[in-house]
Parts: C-alpha cells; structure tokens; sequence
C-alpha cells in the first residue's frame, strides 16, 4: 500500500469541516450540550451525596471523566451514523475515491476531522468544569489534551470498524448498546471501577475508555502522577486505534472494490 499523502487527507477533512459548518447548531446540541448537561447532573446531583471519590472532590472526579466520554461519544457517533450516511445513503465515498484519494486518504481524513470536532466536545466540557471548580489543574489538563486527542482516535477508528461491517441503521444499535453504552456506565466516567465485581473490572479494562479517563484524571485533578502507568494507558489506545483502523479499511476495501 503506498503512503497516504497529508494534502489528501487534509482535503477530506476540509471537506467534513465545511459540512459541519452548516450544521454547527445540531451538532454543538448533541456532542457539546449532552455532555454538559450529564456533567451537571453528576457533577451537582450526585455530588450532594457523594463527598469524594478516588482521592479527590466528586465534581473533580466527574469533569475528567465526563471529558473523556464527551470526546468518545462524539467520535463514535461521526465514525458510525455519520459515517455510514456519507459512505451508504450519499454516496460521498464513492465521489471521493474516484478522485486521485485512496481509501487509506479517505478514512484517515475522516478519522482526523472526527478526533478534532470530538476534542473540542471535550474542551467545552473542560471549561465548564473549570469555571464550576472541577479542574483543580488547569495546567494539567492542558496536558492531557493530546491524550484525549488520541482517544477520539481511537473511538473514530472503532466507529470505522462499526460502519465497515454495517449493513444498515439498524446493527448501530448493537454498537451503542454494546459498546459505547458499556464505556458510560463500567469505565470510570462516574464510578470508581473497583467498586465493581472482579468480572466487570477485568471486562473494564478492555475498554480504552478505562485507559483514557486513567490517563487523564491524575493530569486534571493535580494528584501524584505516575508517568509509567500514564504511557502504558497511552499506548494501549494507540494499539487499539491501529488495530480497529487496520480491521476497518481491510474490510471496507473488499466491499467497496471486490
């Protein structure tokens, strides 16, 4: 396979842009607004009842989580509805790919303009977090950007491998109920995971979003780091993006070209 070349890839996710412009005001409602709202929920509801949380105030503990889950949903939401409705209903692929663009081209500027609109999810929900006192350090959040860029990656290439194997509207729904449903309730957005069962820990913890929202909440919440562990949850989401990428275009390759 020869190497993408960035001018294409950046052309696709111009591409996606000037389409989102169009559309700011559904989508800021739906990847900005939601997780905002659930921040809020959490944040204040249950921190009326719960004190601490890990080692630190409830709110701050939510914030991270909630950045990490506002950038997952967002991705997975472009790389699967979205997705799917460029490349099945509009035919937008297919336009693509008969220009000099690969398939390689096409789905990296996907995945690229999918991570840069869900880490910008993720940043409006830092500063609410901020201006409510729920980021004890700005300038380890700050850091942690990059990280929850390389999330959204991540979460993009598993949506990929979703509309890859799709056939339909209809197979999102085990994605979602299965997969991102599973990253909201069991990957530490709002739980400690040690307060579940061994089994669901175990199950946890092969979910990236459980790498994520560890490497990032140490940053955010300005508690002692330990950089390992910070890298070691960094390179499994890297892993794991390259696999899912690696799975999705083998396998949109033999269904748009064999």
């Amino acid at each position: 396979m020869q190497l993408p070349e960035p001018a294409y890839v950046f052309a696709v996710y111009s591409r996606q842009y000037h389409v989102w412009r169009k559309l700011i005001g559904s989508s800021l409602v739906s990847n900005v607004a939601n997780p905002i709202l659930f921040l809020f929920a959490f944040g204040f509801g249950m921190g009326q009842f719960i004190d601490t949380m890990g080692g630190m105030s409830y709110l701050t503990f939510v914030v991270a989580g909630m950045i990490a889950y506002s950038a997952a949903f967002a991705a997975s939401f472009e790389m699967s509805i979205g997705a799917f409705t460029r490349y099945f209903l509009q035919g937008n692929w297919n336009a693509i790919l008969s220009t000099p663009v690969t398939l390689a081209e096409l789905l990296m500027g996907e995945v690229l303009w999918a991570a840069v609109k869900s880490l910008f999810s993720g940043i409006c929900v830092l500063l609410v977090g901020l201006i409510w006192g729920g980021v004890p350090s700005l300038s380890g959040a700050l850091i942690a950007l990059p990280i929850v860029f390389l999330g959204a990656v991540c979460f993009a290439c598993a949506g990929l491998v979703a509309t890859a194997y799709a056939k339909g509207y209809e197979f999102f729904s085990y994605f979602f109920t299965f997969w991102v449903t599973p990253m909201f309730i069991f990957c530490g957005v709002f739980f400690d995971i040690s307060r579940f069962p061994d089994a669901i820990q175990y199950l946890a913890w092969l979910f990236p979003m459980t790498h994520l929202v560890a490497a990032i909440r140490p940053l955010s919440s300005g508690i002692a780091l330990d950089p390992a562990a910070i890298l070691l949850h960094t390179g499994y989401i890297v892993l794991f993006s390259i696999l899912s990428f690696a799975a999705a275009h083998r396998k949109l390759r033999q269904r748009l070209y064999d």
